[in-house]
């Protein structure tokens, strides 16, 4: 094909066992001479303006003198890329094919081909040929003899159809691959058109949560511009949170300055590290006061960012704003506490140490002065030596309330009861011009408490109360049921939710400023003039109620008076009638054999000559090992009472006892402490059937205690006609 001229197919096939069929074929298709010019004169009549064109064909033959020989031809030739344009087919070839079955087998190979069947026979009817071959448009019949036009003719109509026929595939073929083409742009465009509509859905639900989010947010959420010259950026958006934090409304804030919410307690240096950090283009947290519109002071936690474009410059701020005053006042709250807790342990640890000296200053004071005659100089020396021991006595036994290592002696109390009971004490005190006004609530929650305890609480808020009344005023003392749950308990965080009685006692005094709120409960804080008050009075309130597991609170503005909560937990007992207690200044004596244990020389020296004044036959020994070992180095004999300290070196109180019970199960034991904290005392609470004495005890106090120990049931019998020793008050 390549050396066509005009680059069209002319290759034609003949397939006839007649080698003159041949020979005729090329006469007509490829003429020369003379035959060539009877030719040209007979193709100008027949094809008139085509005749030139006609002229100019040239085809290429070739030939095949058998079927099978033809379709091997056709076979090579479209294998070699050069297949042939049209075919002359002999029908009757014997033998082998013939040429029906001979253009049947051609079609199967190269179905393009155009056939032209030559015979002189009427060997098939059209329709057999077309129940053989089908119904094609390629397949002529051309009945021998046949004239040469007519061959030429279909030559060249044939082969003119045949790259008519390529031509047209050609541009299906090139249309169909710039459908292809086009179809496989236009679903690449669909693809990211279809991308970009997803990416653009979910750019629009990410907006619609993100925006769902801001609005909904308990946070306070602000955008301003980029603005950093004064005044400083305007604000662009605020969220709900906003209006909800600060009470501004939107149209209110935007247009803005963030300096809206800031005040005098504002953290000025923060805020000045924030501007830096903005100016640097830099992220910023930070803590300060805020103030609502209303005027009130909240503290606020914040964190701003700078938002950028997609070429990096920076277009807005955002910040994230929290509320964190609840938050700062439980962190106030834990830190008040654990600073009290903190004096406390010291307070009591002083507390203590002075308890065994006072107790010995006591108590030899006492017996120096029972030495010494009546009216004497140093009789009234040892007295006031006795009253003063006396009075830092009173001192400690307040550190140790506050400390909350007294020994409580609870009981189930009906506060109401014991408001009553006060009344007139109040009355007394407070004088004419104070109103003094008691709302009891009836059905009060009964209380566990040490009713001294709890007494001294109220007597001296009452009095505080009166000091800051010197006017006169109105003092009410008003009792109720409270109940916390676990939310509301939240504000008191030494409380567990329960049912409380509360007493409230109210003033119309001066009022506290918040400073001295602060460290109201402090020991030794005071608001009294030097020597008007030790600044212990209101610490010991605190210690009491703590140690009894309630909690006191101060209510108060300056100008306003003031209001102290007490709340102590629900007892499930009924109070019962007080027992009274022993008050006598008359000493009882005894015979019995007493271990005295006590690890202060002075406190075991002063403890051993009372008792042995008393008659008592005293063993004294400065710890729970020495103890022991003269048990067992000498011959002490029946030991009836151990008289020992708790907390002492090597060996406590409660080990020795343990020890003394066990080897002599008839010894009594009396034990002594200003400590709550060991085995014997648990959280201020005495063990059933642990005998202690407190200290500092007087003399009284211990002679007392010991009788009372020594003769519970089944102790033995003090002997008859027992003496009295008085000592002097």
């Amino acid at each position: 094909m390549n050396n066509i001229p005009d680059g069209k197919n002319r290759r034609v096939l003949i397939v006839d066992d007649n080698r003159s069929i041949h020979d005729d074929f090329r006469k007509i298709l490829s003429p020369a001479g003379a035959t060539l010019a009877a030719l040209d004169a007979t193709e100008s009549a027949v094809f008139g303006d085509l005749a030139d064109a006609v002229q100019q064909t040239h085809f290429e033959l070739e030939s095949a003198y058998q079927g099978q020989e033809g379709v091997l031809l056709v076979k090579k030739a479209l294998e070699a890329g050069l297949p042939y344009a049209m075919a002359f087919v002999d029908v009757r070839m014997p033998p082998g094919l013939d040429g029906v079955e001979t253009t049947r087998r051609i079609w199967e190979i190269d179905p393009n081909l155009q056939v032209v069947l030559c015979t002189a026979y009427s060997d098939y009817s059209w329709s057999e040929m077309f129940v053989k071959l089908g119904h094609r448009d390629g397949l002529l019949i051309l009945k021998k003899p046949f004239d040469a036009v007519e061959a030429l003719q279909l030559a060249f109509a044939l082969t003119e159809k045949w790259w008519l026929h390529q031509q047209s595939l050609r541009k299906v073929e090139e249309l169909e691959s710039r459908v292809t083409e086009r179809t496989r742009e236009l679903l690449q465009s669909n693809q990211s058109l279809q991308r970009e509509v997803a990416e653009h859905q979910r750019a629009e639900e990410s907006l619609r949560l993100l925006s769902s989010a801001v609005e909904q947010s308990r946070e306070s959420i602000v955008i301003t511009d980029a603005q950093l010259d004064l005044p400083g950026p305007r604000i662009m958006f605020v969220n709900p949170g906003f209006t909800k934090m600060t009470g501004y409304t939107a149209e209110e804030a935007i247009g803005k300055t963030p300096r809206m919410l800031q005040g005098p307690r504002s953290d000025k240096t923060v805020l000045r590290r924030l501007r830096l950090n903005l100016q640097r283009g830099e992220a910023f947290e930070g803590e300060t006061i805020n103030y609502r519109k209303d005027g009130k002071e909240f503290n606020l936690e914040w964190q701003i960012a700078p938002i950028r474009n997609a070429d990096g410059k920076i277009t807005h701020f955002v910040a994230i704003q929290h509320d964190i005053t609840g938050r700062k006042r439980l962190e106030a709250q834990l830190f008040q506490s654990q600073k009290m807790e903190t004096v406390g342990k010291l307070a009591g640890g002083i507390a203590h140490e002075f308890n065994s000296i006072l107790t010995a200053i006591i108590g030899q004071s006492e017996l120096l002065g029972n030495d010494l005659p009546a009216g004497s100089p140093l009789a009234r020396n040892a007295t006031e030596i006795n009253q003063a021991a006396g009075r830092a006595a009173m001192l400690t036994r307040q550190l140790l309330a506050y400390g909350r290592k007294q020994i409580l002696q609870p009981e189930i109390l009906d506060l109401n009861q014991v408001i009553a009971s006060m009344e007139g004490t109040f009355h007394h005190l407070m004088g004419g011009d104070v109103n003094i006004q008691i709302v009891a609530a009836a059905g009060l929650h009964a209380v566990k408490a040490d009713a001294g305890q709890i007494e001294q609480v109220i007597m001296n808020l009452a009095m505080n109360a009166a000091d800051a009344m010197p006017n006169g005023g109105q003092l009410t003392l008003e009792t109720a049921n409270v109940s916390f749950d676990q939310d509301s308990v939240g504000r008191y965080p030494e409380l567990k939710a329960g049912d409380y009685a509360m007493v409230a006692i109210t003033d119309t005094g001066a009022g506290m400023s918040d400073e001295v709120k602060a460290r109201l409960f402090e020991p030794f804080f005071s608001t009294k003039a030097v020597g008007q008050g030790t600044g212990l009075g209101l610490s010991t309130c605190y210690g009491i109620v703590k140690q009894s597991g309630g909690h006191i609170s101060v209510y108060s503005e300056a100008g306003r008076g003031a209001t102290f909560k007490i709340y102590l937990p629900q007892a499930q007992q009924q109070p019962e009638a007080p027992v009274k207690r022993l008050d006598s200044q008359e000493l009882p004596r005894g015979t019995e054999t007493i271990l005295l244990v006590e690890d202060d020389p002075a406190l075991r020296e002063m403890a051993a000559t009372l008792l042995r004044r008393l008659g008592y036959t005293i063993w004294a020994a400065a710890n729970g090992i020495e103890a022991l070992s003269l048990k067992q180095q000498r011959d002490v004999g029946h030991i009836d009472l151990l008289f020992t300290d708790v907390v002492m070196p090597h060996m406590s109180g409660k080990e020795l006892a343990d020890r003394v019970e066990a080897l002599y199960p008839h010894t009594r034991v009396l034990f002594t402490s200003a400590y709550t904290e060991n085995a014997i005392v648990h959280q201020g609470v005495l063990n059933k059937g642990v005998a202690l004495l407190q200290k500092p005890f007087t003399p009284s106090a211990l002679a007392n205690k010991l009788r009372e120990v020594l003769d519970q049931p089944s102790a033995p019998a003090r002997e008859t006609g027992q003496e009295t020793f008085r000592f002097a008050k």
